[in-house]
């Protein structure tokens, strides 16, 4: 896209949630990733009882974190060149069922009391096989459902719906593992697979548009880009950095309730301070998406990394679960508005034909860095305890926001992998 098109596009008034939704394909993809995603967030919720359960060690929640999440470490890139060249229709619903039957699978496992710590491990592997080739096809394809001028405030809701199941689901699954056992849970995270099925299936996805042909740009085509686009990669790079230096505490969540606050992490307590987090994410992505929709991003990315800092470093100190409440609360708001914000920058400075390859560097930055800082934080925990983690991500989150500058380009196409190298 020229750059005559992209001044072009930013004097066009951006769009409100109310006229994302308005668009017919989105809002019915959206509806249904809405209820799936208050199924799987009952389950991530569900997953860490469980681990704490069988072993009560922190190592082991690292390594549940790691299981759930390293697949999108490696297939992340495979999923966003397929995203980039191949239907949408047929990589959404084969993911989807591969995670639905496996999800049935662990339900399974579960009322017949077969479950161990491996088998835990390996089924959770298993289900984030799918999960990691479908994020970035559904991260590239939700933006292309609706006009440019509300591509802002699609990623927006969508975070939004994203966040709204971490309360949902989290509190629902808190209740249903202290009166119905964990079976219950996983049967219907894998139930709630068809309502994305059935959407995908009744909606018609525009054409992929990639022209690359050689290989290297088709898989690593995206990492070229953010290189020589800093607009697009500078945003994953702060992603990065935050995912790896600050967010070991997510894994540690049941830890830090039991050890800490004196709740149990199967009690229906635990469900809603761990919705209360949730509600924080939520209303985080929420205004992003309205009150501070004009704002300049940058500035919102480092004020929210500085205030995410101040909230994360007071959690470390509570020990009362009155106070704790609004501490994850205050945690979960900055945390969220963050990749929110940072999402919002580079979806806005690619065209469609790229934006899967560069969605695959997204869910790389934050999928795949999360489960290994979870891995390395469980040790570092077990040796030196909660609090001094806690407290790291607060100072590197603080850092961030000091140093991060983020500048401004033009919208860029698959015409910058054939740039010459400067």
């Amino acid at each position: 896209m020229s750059a005559a098109e992209a001044e072009h596009l930013e004097e066009i008034p951006q769009g409100s949630p109310r006229d994302a939704l308005a668009e017919p394909a989105f809002r019915r993809i959206y509806a249904a990733s809405f209820v799936s995603n208050i199924g799987r967030w009952m389950q991530f919720a569900a997953l860490g009882v469980l681990g704490q359960k069988l072993t009560g060690s922190p190592q082991f929640l690292g390594q549940l974190v790691f299981a759930q999440l390293i697949p999108m470490a490696f297939l992340s890139l495979i999923g966003g060149s397929l995203a980039d060249s191949m239907s949408k229709r047929t990589l959404l619903t084969v993911t989807q069922v591969w995670q639905m039957v496996s999800t049935f699978v662990l339900a399974a496992l579960l009322i017949d009391d077969a479950i161990n710590t491996d088998l835990l491990l390996a089924i959770v592997f298993i289900t984030g096989l799918g999960q990691g080739l479908y994020a970035p096809v559904f991260g590239s394809t939700l933006p292309t459902l609706v006009r440019r001028q509300n591509l802002s405030a699609a990623v927006s809701l969508n975070s939004v719906q994203v966040n709204g199941a971490r309360v949902i689901g989290p509190a629902i699954g808190g209740f249903l593992v202290s009166q119905f056992g964990f079976a219950l849970v996983f049967f219907i995270n894998g139930m709630s697979y068809l309502f994305v099925i059935g959407a995908v299936l009744l909606t018609t996805f525009p054409a992929a548009t990639a022209t690359s042909r050689s290989v290297k740009d088709r898989i690593l085509g995206g990492f070229t880009i953010a290189r020589r686009a800093p607009q697009v990669g500078r945003p994953l790079i702060i992603m990065s950095s935050f995912a790896f230096l600050c967010l070991p505490f997510i894994g540690q969540l049941p830890g830090i309730a039991e050890d800490r606050l004196g709740i149990d992490s199967d009690s229906t307590t635990y469900g809603l301070f761990y919705a209360a987090f949730g509600v924080g994410a939520l209303l985080g992505a929420l205004l992003v998406g309205t009150v501070l929709l004009r704002a300049p991003k940058p500035l919102v990315a480092r004020l929210t990394l500085g205030l995410f800092a101040v909230s994360l470093a007071w959690f470390s100190t509570i020990r009362e679960i009155e106070l704790a409440y609004f501490a994850v609360f205050l945690v979960g708001l900055f945390y969220f508005a963050l990749p929110t914000t940072l999402n919002t920058i580079w979806q806005q400075h690619v065209d469609d034909s790229i934006r899967g390859r560069v969605s695959a560097l997204w869910v790389l930055a934050f999928g795949g860095t999360v489960p290994v800082t979870n891995l390395l934080a469980g040790n570092v925990v077990e040796a030196i305890g909660l609090q001094p983690v806690l407290l790291f991500g607060a100072l590197a989150a603080a850092l961030l926001g000091l140093v991060v500058r983020i500048p401004t380009g033009d919208v860029v196409g698959e015409e910058i992998l054939l740039a010459p190298v400067r």
